[in-house]
């Protein structure tokens, strides 16, 4: 039996009150973080990358130091204490690296460019973590960054690379047999820096992104399904553009572009208008030095954040989208010595999104524990009265028969009651907020 409105609105009343009390970090869109480094002595880290290179479930984090010429991966022993494990010691200026199953033996090899060399390697995997070198590219003056993907759907991978001095961007076909031809996508396109590849235009086909550095420009290549690629601008002077990322930003079911502009101070992201042209939206022009940049939702209110380094602030930050594209700056880390390149994971498979970056000034590779997700049983049943403690569970909800029940996320937008995601929600019944209830898993 209900109790009477008077009693019914008390309680409510300081419900609020002891949410707003107990919870103003979810409120507001802040995250804890918590650093845990891997690797204080990797001079000029520079490329990182995480995968579960060994199989054994965890997130293992991919790296390259340009003054050691090392290519590494760190080995997490699934309670994310890492162990160093070289794979070349030799790879002259390594400047970038990524990590894929190249030869479709099911196990993670690792791919890298050595700028020094003008190299473009693979690393094969032996399934033991033992790494056999192959030269890909001898001549490719200046590589500077490296991505593996399908690019011509005939189910092998591909390699895509940049060389920094000759304004080159091309790609390396993949016969099936790991016989890699090389086909040039622009070779005027000045100092290409970052690199990324997707399907930008909804058509199946593989386009590819790139940051000219010289040039102060964003651009795309449109593939035509028969690797035949058309140059579009998204942005032209933009300050030294670094770094490029893509994603459905903005939950339109197209592809936006982010990226930064290291002398304009500037990370922006770009609204995808017809799969051709973008809009560029300024999340932030304060950040002393824009390198890198990603997007996920960090603070699982079903939109899509941001998170990006400032190199001469030592700051990595994330923007919380509040579901508009408005964009509010948090603090990852404010001492990270010149940050560069960094991604988002689960490292620790808590059910939250943690945050794993290089430091080339400080010569260091480490990761952000996020301290969002917070567990009862499968089943557990929503409450029909206001409860001060929170309700912890795992698996799905109950809800009884003969009530109305809906469930906001933090920001007051109603969600799917039946598919809910890790993390902090509030159930209304009948009309009335009854509950705060917190999904881990």
């Amino acid at each position: 039996m209900l109790p009477n409105l008077k009693e019914d609105f008390m309680k409510w009343f300081v419900g609020l009150l002891v949410v707003l009390l107990c919870v103003p970090i979810c409120l507001c869109g802040q995250i804890s973080w918590t650093k845990h480094s891997i690797d204080t002595s990797f001079d000029f880290a520079d490329a990182v990358f995480a995968i579960d290179v060994d199989g054994d479930t965890d997130i293992d984090v991919v790296s390259s130091s340009y003054d050691l010429d090392e290519v590494v991966w760190y080995e997490n022993d699934g309670s994310q204490n890492f162990t160093k494990r070289t794979i070349d010691t030799d790879c002259d200026g390594a400047y970038s690296a990524f990590a894929a199953d190249l030869d479709g033996d099911n196990d993670i090899d690792v791919i890298a460019v050595a700028f020094n060399l003008n190299h473009v390697l693979w690393y094969e995997n032996d399934g033991s973590e033992n790494f056999t070198e192959h030269i890909v590219d001898s001549s490719f003056i200046s590589a500077a960054s490296v991505l593996a993907i399908d690019v011509n759907g005939d189910t092998d991978i591909d390699i895509v690379a940049s060389a920094y001095y000759v304004n080159t961007i091309a790609w390396y076909e993949n016969d099936g047999g790991e016989n890699f031809t090389q086909h040039i996508i622009d070779n005027t396109f000045q100092v290409p820096w970052g690199i990324y590849a997707i399907d930008i235009d909804a058509d199946t086909n593989i386009d590819v992104l790139a940051a000219s550095y010289y040039g102060d420009e964003i651009a795309w290549w449109e593939n035509d399904g028969a690797e035949n690629f058309t140059k579009h601008t998204i942005i032209s002077n933009y300050g030294s553009a670094r770094c490029v990322y893509a994603i459905d930003l903005d939950g339109d079911n197209d592809i936006d572009v982010l990226g930064t502009a290291f002398t304009d101070s500037t990370i922006s992201w770009f609204e995808n208008v017809d799969n051709i042209n973008f809009n560029e939206h300024v999340i932030d022009g304060a950040l002393n030095g824009a390198a890198g940049v990603f997007a996920t939702d960090f603070d699982d209110d079903n939109d899509v954040d941001v998170v990006g380094t400032a190199y001469y602030d030592n700051n990595i930050l994330w923007w919380e989208n509040d579901g508009l594209e408005n964009f509010t700056k948090h603090i990852v880390d404010n001492a990270f010595g010149g940050p560069n390149d960094l991604l988002a994971v689960d490292i620790d498979r808590d059910g939250d999104i943690d945050v794993v970056s290089s430091a080339q000034g400080a010569g260091e590779v480490s990761w952000w524990e996020s301290n969002l997700a917070g567990i009862k049983e499968d089943g557990t049943e929503a409450e029909e009265v206001w409860r001060y403690e929170s309700i912890l569970f795992s698996g799905s909800l109950n809800f009884k028969e003969g009530k109305r029940y809906k469930v906001f996320n933090v920001v007051g937008r109603e969600v799917n009651k039946n598919q809910l995601a890790p993390g902090i929600y509030f159930l209304e019944i009948d009309g009335k907020i009854r509950q705060k209830i917190i999904k881990i898993k």
